[in-house]
C-alpha cells in the first residue's frame, strides 16, 4: 500500500508546486490504460452521459486511468517478483482497483450526495445533530463535488446513532456494514494531513473533533469548553489541489485493500 501511495505522490510533487494539475500532467509520461479498460460509470462520465458536480470531469478521469494502471501494469514497485504468490496478489489488486473506481465512478454522480436539509428529518439522535450537520454542510461549501458523495455521509452519520458521541466500531456494527469500506477509506484518507486540518477546523465551528481509531472505530467529541477553534488555511490554490488530489488518491488506495485490514474488538480504542 505504501508503495503505491509513495510512488503516485512522487510523481505528482515532481510536477512542482508552481505547475497547476490537470489530466494531460498526472498522465505525462505514463503508458496508461484506455478509458475502456475502467469501470462504466467512468466511460459514461468521459461521454457525459451521467451527471457529476466535479469541476473538471477529464481530470478525475485521468485520475482513475492512473490509479488503474498503477494497481493492474505488473510493475516491479508493486509486483517484485515472478511467482505463484504474486500472481495472486496481481490478481487481487487487479480485482480491487476495478471495484474501487466502480465504487467512486458512482459515487461521483450529483445524485449520490445527501440532502443536508432532509437530513434534519431524519436524524435520530437528540444531543446536537443540528451542529453536525451544519459542520457536514460548511465542509461541502468547502470542497463541494471535489470529494466523493461517501465522505459527506461519513460526516453526517453521527447523527443516526443515540448520540452524536457515540463511538462505532464500524467493522462490526451491523447498522454500518453496507458502508464501513466507504467510510473507512475516507477517514483513513485523512494521513493527507492538510485535509484532516481543514476538515477540523469546520469541526471546531460546532465545538466538534472528528476521531478515528485504530480499530476502525468512528466518533466526534466534543470540544474543550470555551471559544476555542482550529483554524487552517491551505498555503496556495496550487496546494489545495494537490492536497485534494492526494486525499483521494489515498482514500481508493485505503478502500482497495480494506479486505487486508487488521479489525479487531480489542483495537476499538
Amino acid at each position: 500500500m505504501a508503495v503505491a501511495i509513495d510512488s503516485a505522490n512522487a510523481h505528482l510533487s515532481s510536477l512542482g508546486l508552481p505547475l497547476t494539475l490537470s489530466a494531460s500532467s498526472i498522465l505525462s509520461g505514463i503508458d496508461a490504460v484506455t478509458l475502456n479498460c475502467l469501470p462504466l460509470v467512468w466511460q459514461q462520465i468521459a461521454a457525459r452521459e451521467v451527471t457529476i458536480g466535479h469541476s473538471d470531469p477529464d481530470f478525475l478521469i485521468a485520475l482513475a486511468r492512473l490509479f488503474f494502471t498503477k494497481g493492474t501494469d505488473g510493475s516491479a514497485e508493486i509486483f517484485q517478483q515472478e511467482s505463484q504468490a504474486a500472481s495472486s496478489f496481481r490478481a487481487f489488486y487487479a480485482e480491487g482497483v476495478f471495484e474501487t473506481l466502480d465504487f467512486f465512478g458512482n459515487d461521483f454522480l450529483t445524485t449520490a450526495y445527501p440532502n443536508f436539509e432532509r437530513s434534519h428529518q431524519t436524524a435520530k439522535a437528540q444531543d446536537g445533530a443540528e451542529r453536525v450537520i451544519a459542520f457536514a454542510q460548511a465542509v461541502f461549501e468547502d470542497f463541494g463535488y471535489e470529494l466523493p458523495a461517501s465522505f459527506y455521509w461519513m460526516l453526517l452519520c453521527p447523527i443516526e446513532r443515540d448520540s452524536i458521541y457515540e463511538a462505532r466500531p464500524m467493522f462490526f456494527d451491523p447498522q454500518m456494514q453496507g458502508v464501513k469500506r466507504a467510510y473507512d477509506a475516507c477517514l483513513h484518507g485523512f494521513n493527507v494531513t492538510a485535509m484532516l486540518m481543514r476538515v477540523q477546523a469546520h469541526a471546531s465551528e460546532q465545538g466538534l473533533l472528528l476521531q478515528h481509531g485504530c480499530g476502525c472505530d468512528h466518533s466526534l467529541a466534543q470540544m474543550i469548553p470555551g471559544k476555542a477553534k482550529l483554524s487552517f488555511e491551505f498555503e496556495s490554490a496550487q496546494g489545495r489541489q494537490k492536497a485534494i488530489t492526494a486525499y483521494l488518491w489515498r482514500c481508493w488506495n485505503e478502500y482497495l485493500l480494506f479486505p487486508l485490514g487488521v479489525h479487531a474488538h480489542t483495537l476499538a480504542l
